[in-house]
């Protein structure tokens, strides 16, 4: 025992018990039996099974009356065992703290003489009970691992290795409780293998909450590798001693259903996977809030219950002001999609599950909603893994204006919103005292050329919308058919223009010149104007 002065008292209370116990029986007490009859053809008799623990049970008052009771409860109270020794053995615990050390003492006596015959005391069945109940109550922080079954799991190598120590491996290959080993809402058949997932512990107090926190991001890692229906079991188990097991709540909901398979290949990219991801810094608070996002899309029944989680999630990391400034759809679009006919059937895609999205709202569910659900998942899952990887930017939507403006200038066919930047408004100047008013007569607008593209749909007040052109298409090839000057249309000897101005000319067209003809116009002292 870890607490000396409980070990020496109970040892006291079991030899008076005993010799209480053994004078009461010689004194006419008869011990109750039970008649069992013996199995196969050798044995037709019944036989007489004596019920120790009802006895030991029926004589509490006795026991009570001894002078090591009451030091042993004191003890009991004092270590503060008695609660999660009657939990472990199936027993009623007491609300009364003193009610409860009593009643487990009484238990452990009716245990350590349970079967026997008489009431001697045996010194190794004395330590054995000793051991049993150190085991069943001792301190989960000072167990080795933390074990859990993996719901829905199943491929084709018995163990995977990964960092921190952790490990996945068939529960035929690990000394395992068989509570763990069983197949009832665990995502599989009786007869397929159930594969655990052990974390190793360290010491100190937090250790367990450490070990249980590795076995969630395990999870995680999971959902974040691949889709499918992967999950914790409902409890971990603990090894105390003793071939016994310590039960420890996961909180983990149920898993998804359909199961989460890995051949021998993905296996081996998993690891690699998670191995990556131990040596990356630890993401920033918007990644790390849409992961845990994505992964409560993923442990709803379907993707499209999940649907809201994982427009969560995108929005999380794409949303607000950028370069560009462009839409959701549109940076959800150029991360997900390279090619600009990719990209414009994503962005539609997008704005559907968008739309999706307030048709659940409303409780209507319209045709292919499923399948877009988990096109959406598939798409937010490879967009937060390449950024987890460090593959992408800190700042995502950053990341989906640049390749959304590199794309536009390289490829010419790109559609590219640009939220416009309102400064704060000037103070107004005092209005100039009444004065001569001016009229101008304004050329007729010339009608708009039909080749004009028209942008759809109309941007809102504060967004317009450019149109990036092939800009080889603008350069004059010269007089040689086939070349062409470097810079386009720009000879050594002409100057350069000046600093600030764009890059791409095309994409801010200089206004027409307005030829403006004003009258000469003639006022009187009153302000009012007379015929010239």
């Amino acid at each position: 025992m870890r607490d000396p002065l409980l070990n020496e008292t109970l040892k006291r209370l079991a030899a008076e018990a005993a010799t209480r116990l053994t004078t009461l029986v010689a004194s006419g007490d008869q011990l109750p039996f039970d008649v069992a009859s013996q199995d196969g053809p050798d044995s037709p008799f019944h036989s007489y099974v004596p019920l120790t623990s009802r006895y030991v049970e029926e004589r509490e008052d006795e026991i009570r009356s001894l002078a090591s009771f009451g030091p042993a409860r004191e003890a009991v109270e004092s270590a503060d065992v008695a609660a999660l020794y009657l939990e472990q053995r199936g027993e009623k615990v007491p609300p009364d703290r003193r009610r409860r050390s009593e009643r487990m003492l009484i238990v452990f006596l009716a245990a350590l003489w349970d079967g026997c015959t008489e009431f001697s005391l045996d010194r190794d069945r004395l330590d054995g009970a000793l051991a049993v109940l150190d085991a069943e109550v001792g301190d989960i922080h000072e167990a080795d691992v933390l074990v859990a079954p993996i719901v829905g799991l199943q491929m084709t190598v018995a163990r995977l290795d990964l960092p921190h120590g952790m490990r996945v491996a068939r529960a035929d290959t690990f000394e395992s409780p068989i509570e763990a080993m069983q197949s009832e809402g665990m995502g599989r058949k009786a007869w397929q293998p159930q594969f655990l997932a052990i974390a190793e512990q360290g010491e100190g107090a937090e250790s367990g909450a450490e070990a249980l926190r590795q076995l969630h991001e395990l999870v995680s890692v999971m959902r974040l590798f691949r889709s499918g229906g992967v999950g914790l079991g409902p409890f971990a188990f603990v090894p105390t001693g003793q071939d016994r097991w310590r039960r420890v709540a996961t909180g983990a909901p149920a898993a998804r259903p359909g199961g989460y398979r890995l051949s021998t290949e993905e296996a081996e990219q998993l690891v690699d996977f998670a191995a990556e991801l131990e040596v990356r810094p630890n993401p920033g608070d918007a990644l790390s809030w849409a992961v845990r996002r994505f992964e409560l899309g993923c442990g709803r029944e379907t993707p499209l219950e999940g649907l809201s989680d994982h427009l969560l999630a995108m929005r999380a990391v794409l949303e607000g002001r950028g370069p560009v400034g462009a839409s959701l759809p549109m940076r959800a679009a150029a991360l997900a999609e390279s090619g600009s006919g990719g990209r414009l059937e994503a962005r539609e895609r997008f704005e559907a599950a968008l739309e999706l999205e307030r048709s659940l709202m409303r409780g209507t569910v319209p045709e292919g909603a499923e399948r877009l659900a988990s096109w959406i998942e598939d798409r937010v899952r490879a967009m937060l893994r390449e950024a987890a990887l460090g593959e992408l930017q800190d700042d995502l939507g950053t990341a989906a204006d640049e390749s959304l403006i590199a794309n536009g200038l390289s490829e010419g066919d790109a559609e590219i919103a640009v939220t416009a930047y309102v400064p704060e408004p000037a103070s107004v100047p005092e209005p100039a005292p009444p004065g001569p008013t001016l009229s101008f007569e304004e050329e007729e607008e010339e009608p708009m050329d039909h080749d004009t593209r028209i942008m759809e749909p109309i941007p809102a007040e504060d967004e317009i919308r450019i149109t990036a052109t092939n800009w080889l298409e603008e350069v004059d090839s010269g007089p040689e058919p086939g070349t062409i000057e470097w810079p386009a249309g720009v000879r050594a000897s002409e100057p350069h223009e000046p600093i600030d101005t764009p890059t791409v000319r095309h994409l801010f067209p200089e206004p027409e010149e307005a030829d403006w003809e004003v009258g000469e116009l003639d006022y009187d002292h009153y302000g009012r104007r007379q015929a010239g």
